[in-house]
């Protein structure tokens, strides 16, 4: 599906990243996978991944020159999935805007701007490049306590709707917004209000699996997803329904 394409996953060593950079290799695709973690390779090495298709940044993305720098080799890219991103809890007090606001900002919204903006030329290179920023429930519903992270989902939703007019047909950009899945990620939240409490309130019964999410954001990448763009996707198990 994917042979000779090149596909660029940040925050790939995630629960959600580790599922999908398989997915992605398995099918032909030659991934650059890039997260903040310096043991990131070492996770995605495993034995069901084809690491001659891989390619690892060790990166936080901080900037648009260092976006640049990572990928100014590549001539054509294929698609971009934005997965990284940070989950800090906020007070609203004395110093959360330095200490919460703006690291959140940087660390799930800035940095997909300047990586763009980096490769966009490359993107438009493809025939119907593909673009899936990675938003959360948390935009959908608001996450109490987590305002800052609210906050950052709902503007990758905003830009992804803003690209999607800007860049049809050339680049499709579309958003998955997951709910409660079974990563690292709502443990907090999960040990803090309780396991049956959270499941009471999806009408599925069950956290999602992070190879759920991956399955979705496969199919916005591939052929059968040429005719969607400027869409959000809910993967939650219906919990935005109830």
């Amino acid at each position: 599906m994917f042979e000779g394409k090149t596909i660029i996953v940040t925050g790939a060593s995630g629960g959600i990243g580790v599922p999908l950079v398989r997915r992605l290799t398995n099918l032909g695709a030659r991934v650059i996978a890039i997260d903040v973690n310096p043991d990131g390779a070492d996770i995605l090495g495993s034995p069901n991944l084809d690491t001659s298709k891989l390619i690892y940044h060790c990166s936080g993305l901080e900037d648009e020159a260092s976006c640049s720098a990572l990928l100014e080799q590549e001539s054509h890219i294929y698609g971009l999935v934005h997965l990284a991103g940070i989950f800090v809890p906020d007070d609203m007090a004395s110093g959360d805007t330095e200490a919460v606001y703006d690291p959140v900002m940087s660390a799930n919204v800035r940095n997909v701007y300047g990586l763009y903006t980096s490769i966009r030329k490359a993107l438009l290179k493809e025939t119907s490049a593909r673009v899936v920023l990675v938003s959360s429930l948390a935009f959908r519903r608001g996450a109490p306590g987590h305002t800052a992270y609210s906050a950052a989902k709902g503007a990758l939703v905003g830009m992804a709707r803003s690209l999607a007019r800007k860049e049809a047909p050339n680049i499709l950009i579309n958003v998955v917004a997951p709910g409660f899945i079974d990563t690292t990620m709502p443990q907090k939240i999960i040990a803090k209000r309780g396991i049956d409490a959270v499941l009471g309130e999806i009408p599925m019964k069950r956290l999602g699996s992070a190879d759920e999410v991956a399955s979705v954001i496969q199919f916005l990448l591939g052929p059968d997803s040429a005719y969607i763009t400027g869409q959000v996707i809910n993967v939650d198990g219906g919990i935005i329904c109830s």
